[in-house]
């Protein structure tokens, strides 16, 4: 039908078969048809503004009024009639009288038909040229009322008042009182579904959508497509009237009426019309909510906290009155206030792909918190779904992932209100958000997620002040030694002993490293000296057994929490970032790669190949550890087969939630890295769940 959704600009047309000569219908009038029409004289013009609100509720008064003037004809209680103070209730309005009475003389004495329906609508049209399209429209419709209202109101009072009498029977209302059973005159009045009613129901739409015009337009979608269309709706508006008026016109005059064809034809367009702008306006009124909550949102978290207890349930479901949490250790629900009243939170936004190491990472922070009972933890599922299986499925998923919770957990749902809040100020992505927030809704810190997987309860609290302290450390402490299983590699650390840190998916590459490392330490050269060192495989235990199979993608998120964090406390850039973890973080994909620390402290981060090349050639700079010792030599010869086979990185950054760096030191060279931007399509949302 007409004014579709799917198609804003779909043509309001009665979808048959062309009609013959002798069979006029509204197919005749096609979008197309009906706008060559309308834009060859008349455009959108505001040089004369009315109070459009003002007039519909004139309107509506008067054919309310007038309809029940018709009940008590028909019930046999005529003059009887008590208004309520509601119908007095209407403001005034300096009403265009010429204008009215040019447009209500256009619409009285019409012959029957659509063509002159047509042909009297643009006449109206060039009356009203100098008014908004809704203007047009509700001029019309005030110009109908005015005279139908006339007739029911002089026979009210007729009975009484000799003049009301008189005028009466000019008016010839005996007659139209005759027609008040009829099934085309209740088409046109006393039902709320009768035309009139209905063009006046669209009228009030209209206006709702004008109203709408306040906010911008970039941020409601939907509200410049069905602007658009305001001009053809007002056209059928008035068309609607003026052969609503013309059929009234036939029973004073006992002359021919409309058809019942074209009437029904009329009802089928104005009923479209209704469906196609509810439809709008339900969207346009969702919209305008969410950037209402959004506003509010970012005045009461970013510009003046308030209570804890009001923010996160507006944040979950855009009202203070939020459904309780789940409390993960009871079982039992807890309403919002009791759970968090006064109290610092840590907000957990994830799909409910979150991983198993996060939540026991997680688990780990709250048996912490739990001991002051400082903090507490809610978990907000981020879940989308597109079909009946994925709505099985996320709940069966959902219902899994929480039973391991000891937390609150928001009972499951599909939609987050502040959901453009979470994206736009938090920057939630597939990744999980960690938010703290004081009990006030000030954010404490944006994400902890990488804090956590990184330091996991030596971060708490999480602070600027703390992170700053564990960022003091030498970055192999922090992110390498947890992956490691050696008893000596504390003594190690404390004698400064030198020490190649390495790794690698390439089982051939980490057996031809191992050997060449033998080869190295038996040489009579290094013994004599006594100029050694240690080695020791990320990820593997003394007795050489991997001893966590998910190890690898644990190792490089942890690499890339504390980038990020050293990132983010640094600035906007990456520039300041330690260069070693972000060319370990490259080398991600390579068959193997080492560190060469002194302690703790990294003094090289190399690819397999070229460690290999040093290795290899160990005969060539064994010989200045006569003058070095062996990490300085090794650097060194690191360093001159790097000029040789340079090759500068590249990595992409996984879809972390929160502040990620967006210009980064190429760790290899001093030039920035170049940017690109890639599109994957989640239909309107990251794929959380």
């Amino acid at each position: 039908m007409s004014l579709s959704v799917s198609n804003p600009i779909a043509p309001l047309v009665h979808p048959k078969h062309p009609a013959t000569k002798d069979d006029p219908s509204l197919r005749h009038l096609s979008d197309e048809t009906v706008t060559a029409h309308i834009y060859t004289k008349h455009r959108e013009d505001d040089r004369l503004k009315i109070d459009v609100d003002n007039y519909i509720a004139l309107v509506e008064s008067i054919i309310t009024t007038a309809d029940r003037i018709t009940e008590t004809v028909t019930q046999g209680t005529e003059g009887r009639l008590i208004f309520s103070d509601d119908f007095l209730k209407v403001n005034a309005v300096d009403a265009p009288l010429c204008t009215l009475h040019h447009v209500a003389s256009q619409l009285s004495c019409k012959a029957p038909g659509i063509e002159k329906a047509h042909e009297t609508t643009l006449e109206i049209l060039d009356i009203l040229v100098s008014y908004p399209w809704e203007a047009k429209a509700v001029l019309t419709l005030t110009a109908f009322a005015t005279e139908y209202g006339d007739i029911w109101h002089l026979n009210h009072y007729s009975l009484l008042d000799p003049l009301a009498k008189s005028l009466a029977m000019i008016k010839r209302v005996p007659l139209l009182k005759k027609q008040l059973d009829s099934i085309k005159y209740r088409q046109l009045l006393l039902s709320p579904n009768s035309l009139i009613h209905s063009c006046l129901r669209a009228m009030k739409y209209i206006s709702q959508l004008k109203n709408f015009a306040k906010y911008d337009i970039k941020e409601l979608s939907e509200l410049s497509s069905v602007l658009r269309q305001i001009p053809l709706v007002s056209y059928w508006i008035i068309h609607i009237i003026v052969a609503s008026r013309i059929e009234i016109s036939s029973y004073l005059n006992q002359t021919e009426g409309q058809s019942q064809k074209y009437l029904n034809e009329l009802a089928e367009k104005i009923n479209s019309i209704l469906i196609t702008l509810e439809n709008h306006l339900n969207i346009i009124r969702a919209q305008q909510e969410e950037i209402d909550l959004y506003r509010w949102l970012v005045d009461h978290i970013d510009n003046f906290p308030t209570e804890i207890t009001l923010v996160v349930p507006k944040l979950i479901e855009g009202k203070v009155d939020a459904k309780p949490f789940i409390d993960g250790s009871t079982r039992m629900q807890v309403s919002v206030e009791d759970a968090l009243r006064d109290k610092n939170v840590i907000l957990i936004i994830s799909g409910l792909d979150i991983s198993e190491d996060d939540i026991r990472a997680l688990h780990s922070i709250y048996d912490e918190v739990n001991k002051k009972d400082e903090y507490k933890i809610v978990w907000i599922p981020v879940i989308t779904v597109e079909s009946q299986e994925e709505e099985e499925e996320a709940r069966k998923k959902y219902e899994y992932i929480s039973s391991s919770m000891k937390w609150y957990i928001v009972p499951y749902t599909t939609k987050i209100a502040g959901w453009r809040y979470l994206e736009e100020n938090w920057q939630l992505r597939q990744d999980p958000l960690v938010v703290v927030m004081n009990s006030k809704s000030r954010v404490e810190f944006t994400n902890a997620i990488h804090l956590i997987r990184v330091w996991g309860t030596e971060a708490l609290p999480f602070t600027n002040g703390r992170t700053h302290a564990l960022l003091g450390k030498h970055w192999p402490e922090s992110t390498l030694f947890k992956f490691i299983e050696q008893p000596r590699l504390q003594t190690w650390v404390n004698q400064e002993r030198s020490i190649i840190f390495y790794g690698g998916k390439d089982p051939n590459w980490i057996q031809e490293f191992e050997e060449k490392v033998v080869e190295i330490k038996n040489d009579p050269y290094v013994k004599e000296k006594g100029n050694t060192f240690e080695i020791i495989r990320v990820g593997r235990n003394i007795k050489g057994e991997n001893h966590d199979f998910t190890l690898t993608p644990r190792f490089w998120m942890t690499q890339w929490g504390y980038f990020v964090i050293k990132s983010q406390l640094k600035g906007s850039s990456a520039t300041e970032t330690t260069e070693d973890i972000l060319r370990l973080i490259s080398y991600e994909n390579e068959n193997g790669w080492a560190i060469l620390a002194i302690g703790s402290a990294p003094l090289l981060v190399g690819r397999g190949n070229l460690i290999l090349g040093v290795l290899k050639d160990f005969n060539k700079w064994k010989r200045n550890m006569n003058i070095q010792a062996f990490p300085d030599a090794f650097r060194d010869y690191f360093n001159e087969l790097n000029l040789k086979f340079h090759t500068c990185e590249r990595m992409t950054l996984p879809g972390f939630s929160g502040w990620i760096p967006m210009i980064v030191n190429c760790p290899e060279c001093p030039r920035f890295m170049e940017t690109g931007i890639s599109f994957k399509c989640n239909h309107g949302r990251p794929e959380l769940s």
